[in-house]
Order: structure tokens, then C-alpha cells, then sequence
């Protein structure tokens, strides 16, 4: 027998009950009506067509690299979703940076998966800890502001040795193993006008050219 779930619709004022497999085909049904389909592209390195939506994500926040490696030890904290920076000796005491990495979608027109970067915003200390302490639990309520540097190709128009732009964001934390997910406020930014309306094939193809070099 089919495993069965309720609609959250009502039918004629009877709860309407579907199949998990009549739920499969509409939602199939609906891709090709939307004309959705899974997104591919040439490599110009390697010829080959690769499939899927490209994901590309930064392993520490820029942050990280202004700090000198030899004061890294001491001075940075970071795993793969935290990072906390403290300030060297001649820095104000309060000039503690931290950040959380999460994901920032870019949605591909006529795709069904958005291009995604796996990118750190900027948070109060008291959001970093909140954060933190509640890491193992259900967040998907909670929210924070943060500040995302503007590092990706394609949208970093900073000169060399110049500061970064910083784009403000709303951050929707996650459930357990989900990494939180940033909305870019409303500017007209290219990144933050890509978030809003997507980007074609063809730029999501040229941005995962430049960016991969077939790794």
C-alpha cells in the first residue's frame, strides 16, 4: 500500500488525501509545465558537459587572510561553519570579527536548482554566540542581520588592496546539519538584483567556467 500523506488543501470540504507517489508526479508535472529542467553546461577547459548546478564555497572568510600566518594560530578560531578573529596587539580590543558561513542562492532561470555559494557574513557578538550555543538545535526560527564582503567573481568590483563591499543581509538559520541561508536586502547591486531576479544559462555557464577550471 502506498504510503499516503494529507494535503494541506481542502476538496469540495473534504481534506484531500494523496499518495507520496501522486505528489512525485505532480511535482514532475509542474517542473515541465514551468519548463524547469536540471542544469548542464560545457567545460571550456575539458570539454565535458557537466551536470547539476554549480555550488562553489569559500573555505575561510577573507578575514582570515588578512590576519599574518604567523599570528594565526593565536589569534583565529575556525571550523567549517565558524570563524571568530580576534585582534592583534595594536588593535582596539572590541575589533573581535565574527562570522558564520552560509549559503547564498542565485537562482537559474528555467533550472530547478539554484547556482549557490557557500559564503561568511559578519555578525554581532551576541548573534555569534547565540548562535553557537544553540548550534546542535532546531534554528530554523531564528534569524540574525549580518554583513556579506563581496569576494565572488562576477560581482567583486573592489580594486586590488582595496576594502571589499559589504552588502547588508537578513540570515535564516536552519535545522540540525542545514546551514543557515542569506537574503540580500533589496539595492541594486548586481548580486543582490541577481538574488532577486535570477541569471540566465548562459552567465550561470560563463560564472562556473571562471570559477571551476574544471577541478
Amino acid at each position: 500500500m502506498a504510503a499516503r500523506t494529507q494535503c494541506d488543501r481542502r476538496c469540495n470540504g473534504f481534506n484531500c488525501l494523496l499518495s507520496l507517489s501522486e505528489i512525485t508526479k505532480g511535482h514532475q508535472l509542474l517542473e515541465r509545465i514551468l519548463g524547469r529542467k536540471e542544469f548542464r553546461y560545457k567545460c571550456s577547459q575539458c570539454g565535458k558537459t557537466h551536470v547539476g548546478s554549480p555550488s562553489f564555497a569559500y573555505r575561510y572568510p577573507t578575514y582570515y587572510f588578512d590576519v599574518p600566518e604567523d599570528e594565526r594560530e593565536k589569534r583565529v578560531r575556525a571550523t567549517e561553519d565558524l570563524c571568530q578573529i580576534d585582534p592583534s596587539s595594536d588593535e582596539d580590543g572590541d575589533a573581535t570579527i565574527y562570522c558564520i558561513r552560509v549559503i547564498l542562492e542565485i537562482p537559474i532561470k528555467g533550472a530547478k536548482e539554484p547556482f549557490t555559494w557557500g559564503v561568511w557574513v559578519t555578525q554581532s557578538k551576541e548573534s555569534f554566540e547565540k548562535y553557537v550555543d544553540t548550534f546542535d538545535e532546531d534554528q530554523s526560527s531564528q534569524s540574525s542581520f549580518g554583513w556579506l564582503p563581496v569576494t565572488m567573481p562576477f560581482y567583486k568590483s573592489s580594486e586590488a588592496g582595496a576594502p571589499f563591499e559589504h552588502l547588508e543581509c537578513d540570515v535564516h538559520w536552519g535545522s540540525p546539519g542545514q546551514r543557515p541561508k542569506a537574503c540580500l536586502w533589496e539595492s541594486e547591486h548586481p548580486l543582490a538584483v541577481d538574488q532577486r531576479s535570477g541569471i540566465s544559462w548562459q552567465k550561470a555557464s560563463e560564472m562556473a567556467n571562471l570559477i571551476s577550471g574544471c577541478q
